[in-house]
């Protein structure tokens, strides 16, 4: 795909969502598409209805957490960075009317501003003339949290592998003095402008990195999103029974396995008993403790802290 195509193909994706159609990411988590290396995911949301594409684990892991919350309304991942002037990205919710938020100010204006060299592509128009124009940056992941005002609000997660990445692009390359300044100025003045962007809206750029997350954090929110959206066929008055005895079972300190082969073997389909408890601690039905395995054939402990109150400022409004 040449330059000009993918910028074509951003804009056609991005340059005219609306409020109620699917959401279509800049780009998809296809090898095609996605940067050389990519460690890119599809991961599909019962919540949202639709599949999201992320282009590294690092993203994935926050995907996850952000569709752990409660709160959330909806996800943009690879949202593009207009480089012109545009709307501000709740314009037209249905929960938004009646308000007026404030346009984002485009990316070129900003990056004169601080001092950044936008990056640029040459097109060919159908009469053959030759231009330059800037090319759209695109962010990685950004929320649209319900509020208790009933206006939902928007925060915008930059992710990377470890917290140094946002100080300096190709971190773990060998480099020269004089390289590694420009990397380090590039990648300062890179956040800056997606910060300055966003915050000319009124909305606020969170640097979330792998590195700040718990390991066993990480593998227990991968083990129950794989299971989340599976389907049960039982009817559902057996599953609200089935529900009520895991929190017994849970409170009493009783491995929850064993009450999923307990119904299994009067119902059928054990297996959609044992995916139903990873559903009920997704659903936060089971206050679990996530700093520990979740292993279903062992009691599990209540949560001393729960994991929205140790993550919870990643997702408010406004820093404190």
């Amino acid at each position: 795909m040449t330059p000009q195509q993918r910028f074509e193909l951003i804009v056609s994706r991005q340059g005219r969502f609306r409020w109620g159609e699917i959401y279509t990411p800049s780009t998809l988590a296809v090898t095609r598409e996605a940067p050389k290396g990519s460690r890119i995911s599809r991961l599909n949301s019962r919540k949202l209805g639709r599949t999201l594409h992320v282009l590294s684990t690092p993203e994935r892991v926050f995907a996850q957490l952000a569709l752990y919350h409660p709160e959330l309304i909806d996800i943009h991942e690879q949202k593009m960075l207009s480089p012109v002037t545009t709307i501000h990205p709740l314009h037209g919710h249905p929960l938004t009317v009646g308000t007026f938020p404030p346009p984002l100010r485009g990316t070129l204006e900003i990056a004169t501003q601080i001092g950044f060299k936008h990056h640029e592509i040459v097109v060919t128009n159908s009469s053959g003339e030759r231009k330059k124009v800037p090319f759209p940056y695109q962010g990685d992941l950004l929320l649209f949290m319900a509020s208790h005002t009933g206006i939902p609000y928007a925060v915008n997660w930059s992710v990377k592998d470890v917290r140094n990445a946002f100080s300096e692009r190709r971190l773990s390359s060998a480099k020269s003095p004089i390289q590694q300044k420009k990397d380090r100025d590039h990648a300062q003045l890179r956040a800056k402008l997606e910060l300055e962007y966003y915050a000319s809206a009124g909305i606020r750029t969170v640097q979330v990195s792998l590195d700040m997350i718990d390991p066993v954090v990480i593998a227990n929110l991968d083990l129950l999103f794989s299971m989340h959206e599976l389907s049960v066929t039982h009817d559902s008055t057996v599953m609200s029974d089935f529900s009520c005895s895991l929190q017994e079972a849970f409170a009493n300190g009783i491995p929850l396995a064993h009450v999923a082969l307990q119904y299994g073997a009067r119902w059928g389909c054990r297996d959609q008993f044992i995916a139903a408890i990873y559903q009920d601690i997704w659903s936060r039905k089971l206050s679990i403790n996530f700093f520990e395995p979740i292993l279903i054939d062992h009691p599990l402990k209540p949560s001393e802290q729960d994991l929205l109150s140790v993550y919870g400022s990643l997702f408010v409004e406004f820093e404190a």
